[in-house]
């Protein structure tokens, strides 16, 4: 019987390690949002962009300040895939559209989150993600 040569058994073992550590590094954890139920922000905005790619889906929206100053927000959904099994498509948000978003903070203080749900003018729910367990817990 023969064995392996070295150079083979350290290519494969190079190959699996490369493969393993690129699927671990796909997904990162929600460590670099606040969590706690009383912390979730709700706005109301104004659509302005929509980004659909993969590794996630992002909606931006404006907001308005109390002295009419406008700030941009970034939220972040889960994979493309996802979003479409949630009901969303790339047509679901337009620039324009009238948004009342509930996120999850970043805890770096930037204007960034992860979207729990996106309600219409009107009362009409897109997406509510809130029932999903792994969403609000760490």
């Amino acid at each position: 019987m023969r064995t392996p040569r070295p150079s083979t058994v350290a290519f494969a073992g190079v190959a699996v390690a490369f493969l393993l550590g690129a699927a671990a590094s796909a997904h990162h954890s929600r460590a670099g949002y606040d969590n706690t139920p009383d912390k979730l922000v709700t706005q109301n905005g104004v659509v302005s962009n929509v980004l659909w790619r993969n590794p996630h889906v992002f909606v931006i929206w404006d907001v308005k300040d109390s002295n009419g100053s406008v700030a941009k927000w970034t939220g972040e959904f889960s994979s493309p895939t996802t979003m479409i099994s949630e009901g969303m498509s790339r047509d679901t948000f337009k620039p324009g559209d009238p948004i009342t978003v509930t996120f999850m903070p970043a805890k770096a203080g930037t204007p960034y989150g992860l979207v729990i749900k996106i309600v219409r003018p009107g009362g009409k729910v897109v997406v509510d993600l809130s029932q999903r367990r792994n969403l609000l817990e760490q």
